[in-house]
């Protein structure tokens, strides 16, 4: 029975004292899934059910500085804006007087991907509860400094006040308070109806940058001495390195070394033109044995229904229902959705003896960490990846690869005597001219640093899905 998508809807109805996320974090047995397992009672709204304490979200320091923690990040939907709103309301201070931190394994909770619109409803849910019941903290501290109760008291513009006229900035209750404690479940929200900042039509904060061209992306990011690097593709879906001459590449101009390791191949230069250069001549040095691994593209439908996979729930309604007098059934499929990033895909590494630092646009730091610490042989300890805007990453376009890349070359480049500053690399993979198939082909570019005591490397890649030619 045809049955058409539409009508099968509609027929159903410094305030902190010790900061620590590592236990919380180790606990994650399913990290690289990216959906931590609850270790608090399901009470507990939103994220607050994987990370309870208060200080995991929200920090005030002495000079009345407040930080936001989320483990989610900005992809260009706005949530910077919106989960400072709900602070900034909860709280009762100004936006400008808020910081948030996005998605980083070594300062923000575990919230696996940013996807599936969870954000506000699982970040959002616990800074809204974790900002509301630390305002009901420096409440009850400044009632008891006062001699009042609670309830006469008021908060805005960052401090509470009496009745009598008397006030206290949220700075100076900071220093006789610890957060380093549970959310508790049942905490008491502000009522709707006197809401001023959620819900209001306010700028958001990620857009200037972006519109008058300061440094609002990781591509935009530049370290002292930075070399690039570009990592050379496989001309095919599970092609193998026969054979290739590196030694013509590394006397290039500029080329500081040639990566091989195994059927992986990037070469790193001192500067961007230098690499795509070498990296054109190392691309055209390789040998590859190619062999068909791809399925029927006629039958991918039919392929992707006898794969192994688990259902996910999008809707769920357990409301009282009368007895059925028709069942409707139906099966919808689509073809790939391809995603155009106005940039290449991009990520910065720094390497030394004790692991690896990542900056990646990454949609879940915490799994990329994961994949990281298994791909270079880590534990996830000596893995930190830190979430910073991106050109584009929805729908795997090559974000974590190129973090992948960036985290392999930094560990690989031997360290030169040179300037005090550490230096970065960039790498990407260049453009091919033959055609492809839209669901086969790719193009994409990274980059790596090296220099001083550290490694740094800045990893790009641009991937392409050119349409059928007619």
């Amino acid at each position: 029975m045809g049955l058409p998508r539409r009508d099968l809807l509609g027929a159903g109805a410094a305030l902190v004292v010790s900061f620590s996320l590592a236990h919380g974090h180790a606990a994650r047995a399913d990290e690289q899934g990216g959906s931590p397992a609850a270790r608090s009672p399901a009470l507990l709204p939103g994220s607050l059910k994987e990370t309870p304490e208060l200080d995991a979200w929200i920090r005030v320091a002495a000079n009345g500085g407040i930080q936001v923690f989320t483990g989610k990040a900005e992809l260009g939907q706005g949530l910077k804006t919106a989960l400072l709103q709900v602070a900034a309301e909860q709280l009762d201070v100004a936006l400008s007087s808020l910081q948030l931190v996005t998605a980083d394994t070594g300062r923000t909770p575990n919230e696996g991907f940013t996807a599936g619109s969870h954000s506000m409803q699982d970040s959002g849910t616990a800074i809204l509860h974790a900002a509301a019941q630390v305002r009901d903290l420096l409440v009850q501290a400044a009632a008891d400094r006062f001699g009042l109760a609670s309830d006469q008291l008021q908060t805005w513009d960052g401090a509470v006040h009496a009745p009598d006229g008397r006030s206290v900035a949220y700075g100076d209750l900071a220093a006789g308070l610890s957060l380093h404690v549970s959310a508790q479940p049942g905490g008491r929200l502000k009522d709707p109806g006197t809401y001023r900042v959620i819900g209001a039509a306010l700028p958001r904060v990620d857009i200037p940058p972006k519109v008058t061209a300061a440094a609002a992306y990781i591509q935009d990011m530049r370290l002292p001495g930075m070399l690039h690097a570009r990592a050379v593709r496989q001309p095919s879906a599970g092609a193998v390195l026969r054979a290739v001459d590196t030694s013509p590449v590394a006397r290039m101009p500029g080329v500081v070394a040639v990566v091989q390791q195994g059927s992986y191949l990037a070469v790193v230069a001192e500067r961007e033109w230098q690499a795509v250069q070498a990296w054109r001549a190392l691309s055209a040095a390789g040998e590859w044995t190619e062999t068909a691994t791809l399925p029927d593209q006629d039958g991918i439908a039919a392929t992707i229904r006898n794969l192994p996979g688990r259902d996910i729930d999008v809707l769920r309604w357990t409301g009282a229902a009368g007895t059925p007098t028709r069942r409707l059934e139906a099966r919808y499929t689509k073809p790939y959705g391809m995603h155009a990033s106005i940039g290449p895909s991009c990520a910065l590494a720094q390497a030394d003896e004790g692991g690896v630092t990542v900056w990646t646009h990454t949609q879940g730091v915490y799994p990329q960490r994961a994949a990281l610490a298994e791909l270079l042989r880590l534990l996830p300890e000596q893995v930190r990846c830190i979430h910073v805007e991106g050109s584009g990453c929805y729908g795997h376009n090559g974000a974590d690869d190129a973090a992948a890349d960036a985290a392999l070359i930094a560990r690989a480049v031997p360290c030169r005597a040179g300037p005090p500053d550490p230096r970065a690399v960039d790498a990407r993979a260049g453009e091919h001219e033959r055609a492809v198939r839209p669901r086969h082909g790719r193009r994409g570019g990274r980059s790596v640093g090296c220099g001083g005591p550290d490694r740094r490397l800045e990893l790009r890649r641009m991937e392409q899905h050119p349409q059928p030619a007619a």
